[in-house]
This record gives C-alpha cells, sequence and structure tokens, in this order.
C-alpha cells in the first residue's frame, strides 16, 4: 500500500483490519523531497544509536502511517506528515524524563521551554516542528537524553 494512502474506513474503525504496514523508506519516498531529506537525516541519526528500531504505526486519530523509533518496547519518538510541517514527537514522564529533559544542557533552550509547556498529566508530549535540518539537529538533543534515559 502506497504510504500516502489511508486506509479504508472499514480498516480505520477496525485496526485488526489494516493492511501490513508501509517500510519507512516508502514513507520518505513518498514525501516531498524538502521534507523527505530531513526525515531521512532525522532516520539515520536516530537508528544510529545502540539499539533503536524502527516500524511504521498507524495514528488512529491523524488516519496516518507514522514512522516511530524505540528502544525495545518503548516507543523513543515518533513523525507526522502534517499540511503545516513535519512534527517529531516525544513522551516524557512528569516525573522522570522531564526533569532530566529541563536539566540538560544539550537540549537547546526552546525546546526545553516547549516541554516545560507542554499539556498532559503524568506524561506529555513535546511537539516539535522539524522544517529544517537545525530543527533536527536540536530534535536529535532531545532524543539522546530520552534514549540515554531508556538505556541507562
Amino acid at each position: 500500500m502506497p504510504a500516502s494512502r489511508k486506509p479504508k474506513a472499514s480498516a480505520r474503525a477496525n485496526p485488526s483490519a489494516l493492511p501490513a504496514s508501509p517500510e519507512v523508506p516508502l514513507i520518505i519516498r513518498s514525501l516531498p523531497p524538502e521534507r523527505g531529506d530531513v526525515l531521512a537525516l532525522l532516520r539515520a541519526q536516530a537508528l544510529a544509536l545502540p539499539g533503536v528500531t524502527e516500524r511504521a504505526v498507524y495514528d488512529v486519530f491523524c488516519k496516518e502511517w507514522t514512522p516511530a523509533y524505540y528502544v525495545g518496547e518503548r516507543q523513543l519518538f515518533h513523525v507526522h506528515n502534517f499540511k503545516t510541517g513535519l512534527r517529531g514527537t516525544v513522551f516524557v514522564g512528569v516525573r522522570t524524563l522531564l526533569p532530566l529533559v529541563l536539566d540538560s544542557e544539550e537540549v537547546p533552550e526552546e525546546l526545553r521551554a516547549l516541554a516545560a509547556g507542554a499539556r498532559g498529566g503524568h506524561t506529555k508530549q513535546v511537539k516539535v516542528p522539524l522544517d529544517t535540518v537545525d530543527a533536527v539537529v536540536g530534535f536529535l538533543e532531545l532524543v539522546r537524553v530520552k534514549w540515554r534515559f531508556l538505556t541507562g
């Protein structure tokens, strides 16, 4: 199934009826070149971290296949391709990972501010626009903090 096609309504209503997920490189190739290049860079850097794997997951809310990166069964981050651009999302626990992010000098100040203001209860979603290579570099610092936390 091409990455750009959405599953039929019956599949959205019944996730077990979804076809096999597309490979992440297929999702990347389906993007406009400027977005594909950004996601390819992010993918390469994420997969360079020991123990990181990737898979496409179906996001029922957004109704799309989404590249997601994992350490074991724990999600490191995922990326959405919205009309407004790519956006990376990292889940952070308020009492566990969030304090590490806020105290990290490696994570750019603007991302620490995003993390501090993120919505959620015990777990927050830090949502980062990924429209440039520079944005990817900063996002990867956030990802590395979570990776160290998960592999620590």
